[in-house]
């Protein structure tokens, strides 16, 4: 973890690229990997909102899972969801 630290102090972009790529084996500086992470973002949300309503209104369904086994850099549901 503290290598991770230290790469993301220097080059984040090195960092972020290093972390899917060795949990997720999506390389997010081509193009394949970027449509891979936008899918894990996508994914991710909708669990956030499956939560949301579990809570507040009660569990919609039980089929909905999330597919993957890491979750994505926060840093990056702002900057890659339209």
């Amino acid at each position: 973890m503290k290598d991770f630290v230290n790469t993301y102090r220097t080059d984040a972009n090195e960092a972020k690229r290093n972390y899917y790529m060795q949990k997720l084996n999506f390389d997010v500086a081509g193009t394949m990997g970027r449509k891979d992470l936008h899918k894990m973002l996508y994914r991710y949300l909708e669990g956030m909102q499956w939560v949301y309503f579990y809570y507040y209104k009660g569990a919609q369904h039980w089929r909905w899972y999330y597919p993957y086994h890491y979750a994505p850099m926060i840093s990056d549901l702002g900057s890659n969801i339209v």
